[in-house]
């Protein structure tokens, strides 16, 4: 940090990590103060001199006199754009490949269906926030969701400024009713900036657009470390890309149904749809008159939303009339 008060002692440039160069230019974002003993011989046989002389002559770090205290023998050091881009590339990797790690640890649910392998890292100035993995905090939770809670346990209240959010999966637009879509949760906490590997194959997934839509910078993951992700997460790929089929309709009795028709016409023209709920752990499904299966899904909220997207597209697309029959609870819970 840059010095503008008097110390009894002074940083020096041997503080500064040796283990990679950019780890050494990260020692300086945002400037540091240091001890402008560069001369000293001391000083000059240390690998961190050797560093701060190629930093200096390539351009990556610059210094100055100190200011503040113009009497005492300081520098400021100060990270060039330069130097901050190689260090955010190296970086960077480092945090994408420990994302990775986090997705292998990825704990599916035990609903028979394949899920995707999803690591999170947060980062802000260079340092690890915390990091997460789907199913981490509980069946189903993404994650950065859990990467998040380890910041606040109320994740709806997480400052991520300055923040790099670094997810081996685009993170989702859309979830269940009662939960919030990854994409919202990190707009909401002001992310910075949001690193990526495997761009999302469900088409109802936008995340990519909505961060970007509100000036989120977007990164992707290195080449290599794409392609392990592929292979990490094949099954669950394929099976997006495998062309759904429908279940066999279902008999048993339904939970809610509906009628439309259009004004003028016979009611023999009129359009039955019913809900019905699995059968011998099936699914549930939304049939017209014929038994043919017009949609289907796991869960009472996924078919719920299925019911919404028919019964509009009949009202508002076709202008149709709805007229409700049948138990007036479901429906209200469908509706």
């Amino acid at each position: 940090m840059l010095i503008t008060n008097k110390l009894p002692i002074y940083p020096q440039i041997t503080q500064a990590p040796i283990t990679t160069y950019p780890d050494f230019f990260n020692f300086f974002r945002g400037g540091h103060t240091v001890d402008d003993n560069l001369d000293a011989g001391a000083i000059q046989n240390t690998t961190q001199y050797a560093m701060f002389s190629t930093a200096i002559a390539s351009g990556h770090l610059k210094k100055f006199k100190n200011k503040a205290i113009p009497d005492e023998f300081l520098a400021d050091v100060f990270l060039t754009e330069a130097g901050s881009e190689l260090t955010r590339a190296f970086l960077d990797r480092r945090f994408c490949e420990l994302a990775v790690e986090e997705a292998r640890k990825s704990i599916a649910e035990e609903d028979g269906e394949p899920h995707p392998y999803v690591g999170a890292v947060v980062i802000k100035d260079g340092r690890i926030l915390a990091t997460g993995y789907r199913g981490e905090t509980g069946e189903g939770r993404h994650a950065e969701y859990c990467a998040l809670r380890k910041i606040n346990d109320d994740v709806d209240n997480v400052d991520l400024t300055g923040c790099t959010v670094y997810t081996t999966l685009e993170p989702c637009s859309k979830r269940k009713p009662s939960k919030m879509p990854c994409a919202a949760r990190l707009i909401d906490a002001k992310v910075e900036r949001v690193v990526y590997g495997l761009a999302d194959k469900d088409e109802s997934v936008y995340g990519h657009v909505s961060l970007a839509e509100v000036g989120i910078e977007i990164g992707l993951f290195p080449k290599d470390l794409i392609q392990e992700l592929v292979a990490l997460n094949r099954r669950w790929s394929d099976s997006l890309r495998l062309n759904p089929t429908a279940p066999p309709p279902n008999d048993a009795s339904p939970l809610a149904n509906c009628s439309y028709y259009k004004p003028g016409t016979s009611m023999a023209d009129n359009i039955h749809l019913f809900v019905r709920p699995p059968k011998d752990g099936g699914f549930y499904t939304i049939e017209d008159a014929n038994k043919t299966v017009l949609a289907w899904a796991k869960t009472i909220d996924e078919i719920a939303i299925e019911w919404h997207r028919i019964d509009r597209q009949k009202v508002i697309v076709d202008q149709l009339v709805r007229q409700g029959r049948g138990s007036s609870h479901h429906l209200l819970s469908l509706n």
